[in-house]
């Protein structure tokens, strides 16, 4: 079955649906979540190849971490997006990148997608489960970890960049005249 999924869950929203219509409170609550609903959601997540990844998913809107766990192809809608761990993965193993412009042409994910082979997805699977674990809050080595071990390569990187614009003056450049990588279009004084 050649099916797109498209946010069916939203575990870190305020309020999940269960298929009987009942609302089930996440957010902050001790409720406990409807099981039956939660094991329909993954059933349906795993009957379909594709997960459809929009530009501006938020962290808090979980599509890339439900189509990895539940090994559908995450088919990700953006031009220029900030992947978690990409330090660590190569999204391009286990994905399917779309230029925006491209995703808005009519029937255009459709038939691509319907392209690739059965095979393919089945590669795709495989590096899927052996980065599944980044995935996974319950894994003492998965999410939560892998989240603070970025956080803590990002601190002096971000106490670097303070100091530095501190110390630097604004000019006026329309393009950085450096060669490193930084996006810092400041000068140096050169006098006072």
């Amino acid at each position: 079955m050649y099916g797109l999924m498209s946010s069916v869950s939203s575990r870190s929203s305020k309020q999940l649906t269960s298929s009987d219509g009942h609302v089930q409170s996440s957010g902050g609550s001790t409720k406990a979540l409807n099981i039956q609903w939660v094991v329909q959601m993954i059933e349906v997540a795993e009957a379909h190849k594709f997960y459809l990844n929009p530009a501006g998913d938020t962290p808090s809107a979980c599509r890339l971490f439900d189509s990895i766990v539940s090994l559908c192809v995450p088919v990700i809608v953006s031009d220029s997006i900030e992947l978690p761990f990409e330090d660590v993965i190569d999204y391009r193993k286990f994905s399917i990148f779309v230029e925006a412009n491209a995703a808005l042409q009519p029937g255009f994910l459709v038939k691509m997608l319907r392209k690739i082979k059965t095979k393919k997805i089945l590669e795709y699977q495989r590096e899927m489960r052996s980065v599944k674990r980044y995935f996974d809050y319950d894994n003492p080595n998965g999410a939560v970890k892998e989240i603070w071990r970025q956080v803590s390569q990002k601190l002096p990187l971000i106490k670097l960049m303070s100091n530095r614009d501190r110390r630097l003056v604004l000019r006026n450049l329309t393009e950085p005249n450096c060669s490193c990588l930084c996006t810092n279009q400041t000068g140096l004084i050169t006098s006072i």
